[in-house]
C-alpha cells in the first residue's frame, strides 16, 4: 500500500511539473511572477508533498527561483541568458545546414520544410500553436542531419527557445513576416545556394531585435 501511494505521488508530481513548466514556457506564468506551493496544491486538489517535489525539480532546472520554503518566482528572461541560448541555437542550426549542403541533401530538406511552413500558415491565428510550429520547422533542420547527440542538445534548449520566441513576438514580429523569413531559408536550400543562408542569420537577428524591444518595455 505504501509503495502504491508513493507511485501515485510520483505520477502526480510529474504531472504537476509538466503543467507548471508548460505554463512557464508558454508565458501563462510570466517571468517574475510568484508560484505559491499552497495555491498549486489547491489547483490540483492534492497535498503539498507532490507539489513540493515538482517545484523543487523546476528550481533545479532553473525555471523557478526559490524565495522561501513555500514560495518561488518564475525565472526572469535576461538579455544575457537569451543571447547565450541563441548563440548555441545558431551554432547547431548553422552546422546542420552546412552539413546538409555538404551531403547534397538540400532539396530533400527543403521539401520537408515546405510542409512545415504550410503547418505554420494553418496556425497563424493561434500565437502559441504558431510558435510551436515555428520551433518544429527548426527542429526538422536539426534532425535532418541524423546526429543523435546534436538532436539531444537541441532538445535540451528547445523549451527555452520556445519561451524566448513567445516573449519576443510583438507588433513587428507578425506571423506573415516570420513565415516569409522561413520561406527564405527553404528557398536557399531548394536553390542549393549556401550564400543565401544569410537568411538564417537575418532570421535570428530579427528574433533578438524583437526580444530587445520586449525587454525594454518590461
Amino acid at each position: 500500500m505504501e509503495i502504491q501511494m508513493k507511485s501515485i505521488d510520483t505520477n502526480l508530481s510529474n504531472f504537476i511539473y509538466e503543467k507548471v513548466k508548460n505554463d512557464i514556457v508558454e508565458m501563462r506564468r510570466v517571468p517574475g511572477s510568484f508560484v505559491l506551493e499552497r495555491r498549486i496544491a489547491e489547483e490540483f486538489s492534492t497535498s503539498r508533498t507532490p507539489v513540493r517535489e515538482a517545484l523543487k525539480r523546476l528550481m533545479q532546472e532553473g525555471w523557478l527561483v526559490g524565495e522561501d520554503r513555500c514560495r518561488s518566482r518564475v525565472s526572469e528572461l535576461t538579455e544575457l541568458r537569451c543571447h547565450e541560448v541563441f548563440a548555441v541555437r545558431n551554432m547547431i542550426e548553422s552546422y546542420a545546414l552546412n552539413d546538409t549542403f555538404e551531403r547534397c541533401s538540400c532539396r530533400a530538406l527543403a521539401g520537408k520544410l515546405d510542409m512545415e511552413i504550410k503547418k505554420m500558415e494553418d496556425q497563424k491565428d493561434d500565437p502559441i500553436a504558431f510558435v510551436h510550429a515555428d520551433l518544429h520547422f527548426h527542429t526538422v533542420i536539426v534532425e535532418h542531419v541524423g546526429n543523435h547527440i546534436l538532436t539531444k542538445i537541441w532538445q535540451s534548449i528547445s523549451d527555452e527557445i520556445m519561451r524566448i520566441s513567445i516573449f519576443s513576438m510583438d507588433e513587428e514580429r507578425q506571423p506573415e513576416r516570420i513565415i516569409a523569413e522561413h520561406n527564405s531559408i527553404m528557398e536557399a536550400l531548394w536553390n542549393e545556394n549556401p550564400q543565401e543562408l544569410i537568411s538564417l542569420d537575418r532570421h535570428m537577428n530579427l528574433i533578438m531585435e524583437g526580444l530587445a524591444r520586449m525587454l525594454d518595455k518590461n
